[in-house]
C-alpha cells in the first residue's frame, strides 16, 4: 500500500464530519455513549453491528475527525456483492473501488479461507497505526436481529495486538430518507469496553475456531448494549407518556 493512502480519507472524513453530525443530531437526536472506554487507547478495531448503509458514516460522526482514531478505515465486502438490484442507482457507485478507497474502505479478499490472506491490507493498516471499523456479521441484518460474528475481527486483533471496541448502533434498522426527515428515529451509538484478543488467546497460532469463539463474545456484548439502550428508550417514553 502506498504511504499516501490515508490522505484522501482524512480530507473527506474531516469535511463530512460537521454536516453529518449536525444532521444526525438535528433529525435523529444522535447520542454517543461509552466514550470513557476509549480513554488511554491510541488505535482500535471498532466491531460494529450492521443494520443500515449509513452505519459507517455514523461511526465516523461519533469520533473526533482530528483525533487519534482518524481517519477511520473500513473492512468492506467484495465489490461484486454490490451489484444487487436492491442498491438501485447506488450500484455503480458502490461497485467502484475508487469510491471505497476514497473513504478508507478496503474489501476483504474472499475464497482463501485464510484470514491472513483475505485481510492482508487491513492488517497492514493496523500495523501502520491506523484504526479500523469492521462489521463482524459480514453484511446488514435482514430482520433487525444480530447475525453470527465471523472470526476475522478476532484474528486482526490477535495478529496486531490492537484492542477491539464493541460498538452498538441503535436506531438505524429500516431507517429511510423519508423517516430520517420525519424525525421518527432516534439513533444511539454505544462504545463498549476494549477487548485484547492476544490476551484472551495466548497461543501464537490458534485454530480458526478460537477466533469465532471470541467473535461470538464480541457480538454478545454488542447485543447487551443494544438491549440496554432500547430499555432506556422505552423507560424514557413511558415517563413522557405519564407526564402528559
Amino acid at each position: 500500500m502506498h504511504k499516501s493512502y490515508s490522505i484522501i480519507p482524512r480530507i473527506l472524513q474531516t469535511i463530512a464530519w460537521l454536516p453529518t453530525r449536525l444532521l444526525l443530531v438535528g433529525f435523529c437526536g444522535f447520542e454517543v455513549r461509552g466514550t470513557q472506554h476509549l480513554d488511554g487507547i491510541d488505535q482500535a478495531i471498532f466491531a460494529v453491528n450492521h443494520a443500515n448503509e449509513l452505519d459507517p458514516i455514523i461511526l465516523t460522526a461519533a469520533i473526533n475527525p482530528l483525533g487519534r482514531f482518524a481517519p477511520m478505515f473500513y473492512v468492506a465486502g467484495p465489490l461484486d456483492g454490490f451489484h444487487d438490484k436492491k442498491f438501485g442507482w447506488r450500484r455503480r457507485l458502490y461497485s467502484s473501488s475508487w469510491f471505497f478507497r476514497a473513504w478508507g474502505a478496503y474489501p476483504h479478499v474472499p475464497g482463501h479461507k485464510n484470514y491472513e490472506r483475505s485481510l492482508a491490507q487491513h492488517r497492514t493498516i493496523l500495523k501502520n497505526g491506523g484504526s479500523l471499523c469492521i462489521f463482524p456479521e459480514g453484511g446488514t441484518t435482514k430482520d433487525g436481529k444480530l447475525r453470527e460474528g465471523k472470526g476475522g475481527v478476532a484474528y486482526l486483533s490477535h495478529a496486531t495486538h490492537v484492542p477491539v471496541i464493541p460498538v452498538a448502533i441503535v436506531g438505524t434498522y429500516r431507517l429511510s430518507f423519508k423517516r430520517f426527515l420525519d424525525r421518527r428515529y432516534h439513533i444511539t451509538l454505544v462504545f463498549g469496553k476494549p477487548k485484547y484478543v492476544h490476551e484472551i488467546i495466548a497461543h501464537s497460532a490458534p485454530e480458526p475456531a478460537r477466533f469465532k469463539d471470541v467473535a461470538r463474545e464480541i457480538m454478545a456484548e454488542i447485543e447487551t448494549s443494544i438491549e440496554s439502550a432500547l430499555r432506556e428508550a422505552r423507560h424514557a417514553l413511558q415517563r413522557v407518556e405519564r407526564s402528559l
